[in-house]
């Protein structure tokens, strides 16, 4: 199962991009914050409107970020955010379970993505860089069959299958 359905725009190889996931309701938001709030409380630590503005900026867009591309996004918005806050606010959000770091791309750059308790893994085209979120069970339940025959208890895992574009025009 793919989890973005297609929009009738293109990627540079020709194939179809993805339609990013629905934006979060009003509600999700105000989930978020409260989340937030009561971690940097658990902490010791304050609730400022310059880590909210950043949170808000990354929950927003519900994609896949790489730090630097928050930090360069965050400047255009807030230009009296530094990429120092932006850092330890996107440390911050991941140990408050509002983001986890998903992937590695080939460029050896991490991305960060909405924590979700549902799982997935990714396809990421080394050609365009863009990224394809996915889940089979059939991958899944091969996973588990040699986890177990080999005795081992499954913590986590990632499973990211880095490709190079085969995607014809005429397909």
């Amino acid at each position: 199962m793919i989890k973005n359905s297609i929009s009738g725009k293109t990627l540079p190889c020709g194939r179809p991009k993805p339609v990013p996931n629905a934006l979060p309701t009003t509600k999700q938001f105000e989930a978020w914050r409260n989340q937030l709030k009561d971690y940097l409380v658990s902490q010791g630590l304050k609730f400022t409107e310059q880590r909210w503005k950043i949170a808000e900026f990354i929950l927003s867009t519900g994609g896949h970020l790489d730090a630097q591309a928050v930090v360069d996004q965050v400047k255009k918005r807030h230009s009296g955010i530094g990429a120092a806050t932006v850092y330890r606010s996107i440390k911050v959000l991941c140990e408050a379970s509002i983001l986890k770091e998903s992937i590695i791309d080939g460029k050896g750059r991490i991305f960060y993505e909405l924590y979700d308790k549902q799982h997935h893994d990714h396809i990421i085209c080394l050609d365009c860089g863009e990224i394809f979120e996915f889940l089979d069970q059939k991958i899944e339940a091969q996973q588990s069959a040699v986890i177990q025959k080999m005795h081992f208890k499954e913590v986590a895992h990632r499973h990211i299958v880095y490709t190079h574009c085969s995607y014809q025009t005429s397909v």
